[in-house]
């Protein structure tokens, strides 16, 4: 079975912080993210991936860190 950890980083703003998502979010390199908090609406860009697998045991363990910068 596979099982997936998702992480978010976003650099600055006011939605500054790491955020553990769970289930995840498909993206890509670039890809623009809007995100509305405290009554503002920020976007960010996704400019960095990074996806490891660890499949040594039964089960492959695929973690996933995505890092966002204010545009």
């Amino acid at each position: 079975m596979i099982k997936k950890n998702t992480k978010a980083i976003f650099l600055d703003g006011a939605y500054e912080g790491e955020y553990d998502w769970k289930g995840g979010i498909p993206l890509s390199l670039n890809e623009i993210m809007t995100v509305k908090v405290n009554g503002q609406v920020l976007q960010y860009k996704l400019t960095k991936k990074e996806v490891t697998c660890d499949a040594e045991g039964e089960d492959q363990i695929v973690d996933v860190v995505y890092t966002f910068n204010l545009i």
